[in-house]
């Protein structure tokens, strides 16, 4: 599965858009200036917090908690810099996530919407809502949300089928890993440089590099001859200057030592066999595909989408003025 992260990169050039749920988004109303302040609708259930006429319901208080968890990737130790500039400005600096999943940060949480309501109401009281430059930074927040509130309904019907996923399987994911060399790849780390340099001397030499990795080397694979297995190439695995080296040694070849940029470990790698990719069973990687192709055919929709709404509307773009 690991050479799954690349395979996902090289099959999507560009997934700029994701299943985005919406927001209240009522605490952070434009209100209509001259002193007038935003009439929220009644809540159908119990009501959690009212300021004047804004007012929060108990189950839109939790789709929203609900909502900033599943943004977070379903983590619900949420850091405090990403709920907005009462967060940082008063929740203590000693602490930085806070745990929605909690009653204890859920009314941390509410009393930062609480507040913030109360701010944006005297704000608009003293008619800052009506300032020109402050009416365009609310337009271009209310263009975000009407943008993933229209996503949202124009995606809700893509789905996909699974034969669609299997011949995207057969025709895009199988090509794509057949045509990625795998290397099977030995490292030895070392925390001195002197100490790499004296190592590799006894590998020139002719010394067994598996032995030395498991007698020298600091990291975990040392308990299994410094052996990686097979790996193909990604950026979010080891660094730049691992793979530079690693795509350039044939096989049987042994890198110089080399350093890692951040830390204080120096590497020697030896390339033992390079193959072809080999492709996981559809089994092992249908949700992963699923998902995919469901981001391809998005994307698709939202291109023709966006081409058919411009040919409707009256767009000038003069890009000649960027510098």
């Amino acid at each position: 599965m690991k050479n799954l992260v690349l395979v996902s990169s090289v099959l999507l050039f560009f997934i700029g858009i994701s299943g985005c749920d919406q927001f209240s988004g009522q605490q952070v109303s434009p209100g209509e200036g001259s002193g007038t302040t935003y009439t929220s609708p009644e809540p159908e259930g119990p009501v959690l917090a009212r300021v004047n006429n804004w007012v929060l319901g108990v189950e839109e208080f939790e789709e929203e908690i609900n909502n900033i968890i599943k943004a977070n990737n379903g983590n619900p130790e949420i850091p405090v810099e990403s709920l907005g500039l009462l967060a940082r400005m008063f929740v203590s600096p000693f602490v930085t996530t806070i745990d929605l999943s909690t009653p204890e940060g859920k009314k941390v949480y509410l009393d930062l919407l609480v507040n913030s309501e109360l701010l944006a109401q005297e704000a608009e009281k003293r008619g800052l809502d009506e300032q020109p430059r402050i009416k365009e930074r609310i337009r271009r927040r209310v263009v975000e949300i009407l943008n993933l509130a229209l996503l949202n309904e124009v995606l809700k019907d893509y789905k996909v089928t699974p034969s669609e996923v299997e011949e995207f399987y057969n025709t895009e994911y199988k090509k794509v890993v057949e045509n990625m060399e795998q290397r099977k790849i030995r490292e030895i780390v070392v925390d001195l440089e002197y100490k790499a340099k004296d190592i590799l001397v006894e590998i020139l030499g002719g010394a067994d590099f598996s032995t030395l990795a498991s007698t020298y080397s600091i990291t975990p694979s040392a308990e299994g001859g410094g052996d990686l297995g097979y790996l193909t190439y990604n950026p979010n695995e080891k660094f730049q200057k691992f793979w530079e080296i690693a795509l350039t040694l044939g096989e049987g070849e042994v890198s110089n030592v080399f350093k890692h940029p951040e830390k204080q470990e120096y590497y020697i790698i030896r390339v033992e066999d390079v193959r072809k990719g080999e492709p996981e069973s559809l089994n092992k990687v249908y949700n992963q595909l699923e998902y995919l192709l469901t981001q391809k055919k998005s994307i698709e929709g939202i291109d023709k989408f966006l081409k058919d709404i411009k040919a409707k509307s009256d767009v000038t773009v003069n890009a000649n003025y960027i510098n």
